[in-house]
Order: structure tokens, then sequence, then C-alpha cells
């Protein structure tokens, strides 16, 4: 059964309420997205740790699966009308806008029936969560978006490619072979973490926070300290938050295992998202990154 408060909170009176009653976190989920394969279970390992409730049906990598059905059924309607993750709520059409988030309300709903019944933070990791973050925004104003970013060079041969077979037609209007993937992703990886970033640093604000996967493991306490501060939470648990993180083996892959022509191809497709990301052109990255 569905607690009355985790009824209620998905809804503007809900939300007042949480206020009212000094319980603004409540008010204040924090949702972490990427293209997959960047690692985003890391960072929900780290928000674990530091004491924010992320969900209890989740998958084997922390996806909280009560979501799942509704990316699904929503994303690529999406962006069949946007093409982008930089859009308006009030843009959509009323046929899929209205729906979609009573759904999503519902959703919401179904995910809080777990979560403690104090004022725990708390949040979800789904990567394609920020294929939907206006329609969470809509539901959640006060909605902190955690941006996970990984080198595009690296997810374009990553074998996760779930988001490119779902949504690269949706999203492109065009359809792209298995042998174009490492080109064909890296443009997914591009297009989608530039409209999420477009979106989230002018509508969220400080509340969107971006955080790259290679900060992270290698500079994991100083990197996890300045996450939470941005959350709210005290920095000082940073090391004890830190130290469930591993850096990967597969970290700077690209450098290893693609072509310099491949590379070149890769870099023409998402230079821009590359550069904005503070991903340095292959010319100018010297051999010991790898």
């Amino acid at each position: 059964m569905i607690r009355p408060s985790a009824f209620l909170l998905p809804t503007a009176i809900g939300q007042a309420v949480a206020h009212r009653l000094g319980r603004d976190r409540l008010c204040r989920p924090i949702v972490i997205g990427a293209t997959g394969g960047s690692g985003t279970r890391a960072v929900r390992a780290v928000l674990e740790r530091a004491g924010v409730f992320m969900g209890a049906n989740v998958n084997n990598v922390g996806d909280a699966m009560d979501y799942e059905p509704l990316l699904d059924e929503l994303i690529n309607q999406i962006l069949d009308e946007t093409h982008s993750l930089d859009y308006d709520v009030g843009r959509l059409s009323p046929r899929l806008r209205e729906p979609a988030i009573a759904r999503l309300k519902n959703q919401i709903r179904v995910y809080l029936k777990d979560r403690p019944r104090d004022g725990t933070m708390w949040g979800w990791k789904n990567p394609r969560s920020m294929y939907i973050l206006p329609l969470i925004h809509a539901v959640f104003p006060e909605v902190v978006f955690v941006h996970v970013v990984r080198d595009g060079r690296d997810m374009a041969i990553s074998t996760n490619q779930w988001q490119f077979r779902k949504h690269y037609h949706a999203m492109f209007g065009k359809t792209a072979s298995e042998e174009e993937v490492p080109v064909a992703s890296c443009a997914l990886w591009g297009r989608a973490n530039l409209g999420a970033a477009e979106w989230g640093e002018r509508v969220l604000g400080e509340r969107y926070v971006r955080l790259r996967l290679e900060d992270l493991v290698t500079t994991p306490v100083e990197t996890t300290a300045d996450l939470l501060r941005r959350l709210g939470i005290d920095p000082a648990r940073a090391a004890d938050a830190a130290s469930v993180l591993e850096k990967p083996p597969s970290l700077y892959r690209w450098q290893r295992h693609l072509t310099e022509d491949t590379v070149r191809e890769l870099e023409e497709v998402s230079g821009e998202a590359l550069r904005r990301f503070g991903y340095p052109p292959a010319s100018t990255v010297p051999a010991a990154a790898a």
C-alpha cells in the first residue's frame, strides 16, 4: 500500500505541506542521469554511502526499476517531437504531455513506498532519467540533477549500447547499423549530453551538478567532497563515501583500442560536446593518460 505521504508528495499541495513541516529535503529528489555506461553506478554508491535513500527496487547496477516501463514508453515519443533533451514541457503536444506527467507521478508514488519515513534525503539513479528531466522538473520544481559524464570516445566503444539501440532513431530521425556504432553512438552521446547540460544550466542553475567520472575516480575524496557540498550533505563524510570507489580498468580505453582515423571521426561528430565537458582532442592528449 502507498502511504499518504508518498501519494501526496508528487503534488504541489504535498510539497507545500512538506515545506510547512520543515521537511524541505523531501521536495528535492536527487536524480542521477547520463548516457549508459558513464559511471552512474559509482555515483549512486557514493550517495547511498553518504546516507541518501536511492531506492529498494533496483537491478544489479542500481538502476531504479520502477521507472523502466515509463522510460521505455515515453522517451521515443518525446524525441520524436523534440530531437533533443533541451525542451520545454509546455511545448510538448497535449496528447503526450498530460498523460506523461500523470504516469510519472504514479511511478514516483510507487517508488516512494519504500522510502524511510524520516526526513532522509532521497533520489534515484536511472541513466535515462535525463531524457525526461523536464517532466521530472514539472513534478518536482526543486529537483537536483547529477549529470554524470564520461569521455565520449570511451563511450563509443562501450559494451553498453542500449541507449543507442533504443533511442538513436528517434533522436536523429534515421537509423544506424551496428557497423556504425562507434561513430553513431558518439554522436548520440554528444547530442544527448549537450541537451541535458543546456537545459540543466539554464533551468536548474545551482541544482544542476555535472560530474565527470574521470575526476571522481582519479581524485575521489576531493571530488566526492565537492559533490556532497553541492548537494547539501556534510563534506566531512567524503572520505567514507568515496571508499566505495574503484578506478575502472576501461578508463581511457579509446587510446588503447581505436585507430587514429576512428578517433578523428568521433571527434568530428562530437567535438562540441568533448570541448564543453573538458575532453581535449587526441592530438593534445599525452600518451601517459592511457
